[in-house]
């Protein structure tokens, strides 16, 4: 089945319809709904499943995906659904703000509005699908964000279903600009202070 996205101008004005790998292929800017969790001083990065067409086994935002066309911020949640196993509404997260998102490759083009929310994890427990994500894992939140902006050079990651110990450096993870990684460690920051 055809997945299809609404296409947005630099305003995020609605200009039309496209398949999902139209959009991706031309670099038409859509949206997306992107959360991170955290506890405490740690965040959590998903592991992206060896099948992803997408930037496959690669570490990524704890939970993330398109809004189809019709859809609006509020279903986008469905993500952490269809990701983690959790089920959360709109009002349990915190929203950070909508961020511009780009990535590209020799195959990819991808122009984002990510609208972007933080949820403080309460203990429950992760279920996914193997097709979507291989793995949950923790890491020291200010570590992280400093190996993503050039100012360190790897961070230790540990599982949540094996206890597995990784060391991350910048190209284990999906390459959003820094930009981006500066504005999520911002909004972080704003609401532990």
């Amino acid at each position: 089945m055809i997945e299809f996205l609404t296409v947005v101008d630099e305003r995020r004005k609605k200009i039309g319809l496209k398949p999902r790998a139209d959009v991706h292929r031309d670099g038409d800017w859509h949206e997306t709904f992107h959360c991170w969790m955290i506890e405490g001083e740690k965040l959590f990065l998903q592991l992206r499943s060896a099948t992803k067409q997408d930037f496959p086994s690669l570490f990524d935002i704890t939970a993330a995906g398109h809004l189809a066309a019709g859809e609006t911020v509020r279903d986008g949640v469905r993500e952490i659904q269809e990701e983690l196993g959790l089920v959360l509404t709109l009002e349990q997260l915190t929203a950070l703000g909508v961020y511009e998102d780009v990535i590209e490759t020799e195959s990819l083009r991808d122009r984002e509005f990510a609208h972007t929310y933080v949820y403080t994890y309460a203990g429950e427990t992760f279920t996914f699908e193997s097709d979507e994500v291989a793995d949950i894992v923790t890491v020291d939140c200010a570590r992280f964000f400093a190996l993503m902006t050039g100012e360190g050079a790897s961070v230790e990651a540990t599982s949540l279903v094996s206890e597995a110990r990784y060391t991350l450096t910048k190209q284990d993870v999906v390459p959003h600009p820094d930009r981006y990684f500066q504005q999520v460690r911002a909004g972080i920051e704003e609401i532990r202070s």
